[in-house]
């Protein structure tokens, strides 16, 4: 049994509102999605969609690099795959390319669940794994009024727990906003931050205290992912507890965070780490501290999110929800995925990811094969 053929696709979405990034505003997310058919006819399916300013290689790099990898793995072998996942942080140009890099660890994963007629979830995590997932609901820099009134709709639905996007405007901004949000939805729903990196340090320490009185779960990056040293002492303030996020990029980014006391839990993204792996590994050095971890999408297509709500059902029962249900912010999408319903995402049950593009996006999809 091996992979015998590719297939390698360009996407491009529009977004229900423009969502903020270190660039500026994103209205499209565009990604690629990478199909790997082995000789029982099974199609493993990977994600691969940087992010504008995180850091990240760029939407026509990652591409390159698929291509590339696309050439290493047709032909290869079911017994290499466990061995072909371990080696792509060292084969290049892959190793400077995570999203491609997750991309092809999810496919090969994906190939494996399904060879073992097991979904995805369940070949990660066992018994244990969730069939739903808990999940917040992501609220953009928009208005206090339409905060308020995507809070109360999310809350309607069965939401307990919803994220807001703050920095990058004056505090009293932001603090209106939460005001808004908290005052439309109670006391009982869980509210947290995520600045992206905005503020400096004092501004995150007066952000912060200004914020706590209202119920803050917690903030992810209120300062840059190189900033350690000042996520400490923000930390050590002690007002809201701190998330790392764009600053969890791998294990050794992970060792520093949680060495140097920068952080209260991990924010783990399979295709900013390079996939599954990376995640477990990075998963597990978290646990050996004591630090939870959430696990959240990068806003990719439906392929990679649910391979995020995979992962993140793997690890059972956890403290906190998940950013797992971001669908809604998109326009339009390649395949159905599973939404939120009652603050939850249901797992899908069939083998390994359970979702996949129709033939009609494949049209014009670049193809290799064994020779």
């Amino acid at each position: 049994m091996s992979i015998v053929r590719g297939r390698l696709k360009p996407y491009a979405l529009r977004m229900t509102d423009p969502w903020p990034s270190a660039d500026g505003p994103i209205a499209v997310r565009s990604g690629w999605v990478i199909a790997l058919e082995d000789e029982a006819g099974r199609v493993g399916l990977g994600d691969a969609a940087p992010w504008p300013g995180f850091g990240l290689e760029s939407h026509a790099s990652a591409g390159s690099a698929l291509r590339l990898a696309m050439e290493r793995v047709i032909g290869l072998p079911r017994e290499a795959y466990a061995g072909a996942i371990a080696e792509l942080p060292r084969l290049a140009p892959v190793a400077a390319a995570p999203a491609a890099r997750s991309a092809i660890d999810t496919a090969i994963h994906d190939l494996i669940a399904q060879e073992a007629g097991l979904p995805l979830a369940r070949y990660l995590g066992g018994r244990s794994a969730l069939t739903e997932v808990p999940a917040n609901v992501a609220i953009p820099r928009v208005t206090p009024r339409r905060a308020a009134e995507l809070g109360a709709k999310a809350v309607a639905s069965g939401a307990g727990t919803l994220k807001l996007k703050v920095g990058g405007v004056p505090l009293a901004e932001d603090r209106a906003r939460i005001e808004a949000l908290r005052s439309g939805v109670g006391q009982d729903v869980k509210i947290r931050l995520d600045a992206n990196g905005a503020w400096s340090e004092d501004e995150a320490i007066a952000a912060l205290r200004s914020f706590a009185p209202l119920g803050i779960e917690y903030v992810e990056q209120p300062v840059p992912a190189d900033a350690l040293a000042a996520m400490a002492r923000i930390r050590d303030e002690g007002s809201v507890r701190v998330a790392a996020d764009e600053a969890v990029r791998g294990v050794r980014s992970a060792e520093a965070i949680l060495y140097g006391g920068a952080a209260d839990i991990l924010i783990l993204k399979p295709t900013v780490l390079g996939g599954l792996r990376v995640a477990r590994a990075v998963l597990n050095l978290a646990q050996e501290h004591g630090v939870p971890v959430v696990v959240t999408s990068l806003l990719e297509s439906a392929v990679g999110r649910t391979a995020a709500l995979h992962f993140a059902a793997s690890l059972g029962e956890t403290p906190h929800a998940h950013g797992i249900a971001t669908a809604g912010v998109l326009a339009e999408d390649i395949a159905e995925a599973p939404a939120i319903t009652g603050g939850r995402v249901r797992v899908l049950e069939r083998p390994g990811l359970g979702v996949a593009p129709g033939e009609a996006f494949w049209r014009d999809a670049s193809l290799m094969e064994a020779e």
